[in-house]
């Protein structure tokens, strides 16, 4: 849920101050570009949890043992 808000509230606001959206050197515009940026920073942030919480995870099952 961060990552969607740390996605959509930067480059919403880059949209309406007049900005064209960049990724990887492709110029994107409208809102198109923001949800981009909102859905990649979405899905970064959910990878980011859950690699995570394997790795606290397995450290719970070896102090357990």
């Amino acid at each position: 849920m961060i990552g969607l808000l740390v996605g959509f509230v930067p480059s919403a606001l880059s949209l309406l101050s007049g900005n064209t959206i960049s990724v990887s050197g492709t110029a994107i515009g409208g809102w198109t570009g923001v949800w981009v940026i909102t859905l990649a920073c979405g899905l970064g942030g959910f990878l980011f949890g859950a690699i995570w919480a394997l790795v606290l995870r397995a450290v719970a099952i070896a102090s357990g043992r």
